[in-house]
């Protein structure tokens, strides 16, 4: 029997009910255009099994008739899918522009965001790199599958692997057959492999909504290499031509990022701390419902 550590489930518990005078419980609300479905006593129709679909709503009778698998769907009250595509690796060891861990960032703000969601009344997934291909989980709901995926990503987050970001994406999009709510947490390197093509595979279908966990300068006091676990070389770290270079860098990332969301209906923020988290989400959903993307 797997031993579970509470931490993370109840740190996210107490930040939530700093924002409770805040519009937290409806922050779905409003125009996506993904399909609702779920379960309630009105039967809908029949459709082929796909991934993610309920075990439960198999109809085996029909699936027998058909000589394929086939579920039961029901009408439903406006049930999302929402799914949490999150970057990992050695990258994670590092920290923000605001000194926190990333690791802990990026686990904060994908736990937050999927307590709030589920307590919205969506069912939620989690996907991220595995060893030799993307982890992709059910949609559910609740505070025992958070708990599961939190464990189960913490214990990967910021170690390294060679299935890519981009990749992680592609097999969600051919595995998962339902439109969904895709927030994807990622850093300036993530973006940076954003290309125009990659990003309408996502929006043709889904809701895109893109978090950055903002990076540490590689330049500044108390420079550590987590690849060659020393600190840098003080003429490296407190170079003005390094420093207005990584700068540049940065800023060209943002902006052709920020204007492939424009052409293509998505939106992104930024977060350097967890007290950020909630505000900078609700402040991207309202412009993500309003129209302002980008």
């Amino acid at each position: 029997m797997m031993k579970i550590d509470y931490e993370y489930l109840s740190k996210i518990r107490r930040a939530v009910a700093l924002y409770t005078k805040r519009k937290t419980s409806n922050i779905l609300d409003g125009d996506f255009h993904s399909v609702h479905r779920g379960r309630s006593m009105e039967f809908d129709d029949l459709k082929e099994y796909t991934y993610g679909d309920d075990v439960h709503d198999i109809d085996w009778k029909s699936s027998s008739r058909m000589g394929s698998i086939l579920v039961r769907r029901y009408m439903t009250d406006r049930r999302h899918n929402v799914m949490f595509i999150c970057d990992r690796g050695l990258k994670m060891q590092g920290d923000t522009a605001a000194g926190e861990a990333k690791a802990e960032l990026m686990m904060m703000t994908f736990g937050t965001l999927a307590y709030i969601v589920g307590r919205n009344g969506a069912d939620f997934a989690l996907s991220y790199s595995g060893a030799n291909h993307a982890t992709i989980s059910m949609f559910k709901s609740g505070t025992d599958h958070l708990e599961r995926l939190l464990y189960d990503f913490e214990k990967s987050l910021d170690s390294d692997t060679e299935v890519s970001l981009t990749d992680t994406i592609k097999e969600v999009l051919n595995t998962v057959h339902k439109r969904m709510i895709i927030f994807l947490l990622t850093d300036i390197e993530g973006l940076s492999q954003l290309d125009p093509g990659l990003v309408r595979s996502i929006t043709d279908n889904n809701d895109l909504l893109i978090l950055n966990i903002e990076d540490a300068y590689l330049t500044g006091d108390q420079v550590y290499d987590n690849e060659k676990k020393s600190y840098e070389r003080f003429f490296l770290s407190h170079s003005k031509a390094l420093h207005d270079e990584e700068v540049r860098l940065r800023k060209e990332i943002l902006e052709s990022t920020s204007l492939t969301c424009k052409q293509l209906r998505a939106c992104m923020t930024t977060i350097s701390k967890q007290e950020e988290i909630i505000e900078s989400v609700i402040a991207l959903l309202e412009r993500y419902r309003n129209g302002y993307y980008g």
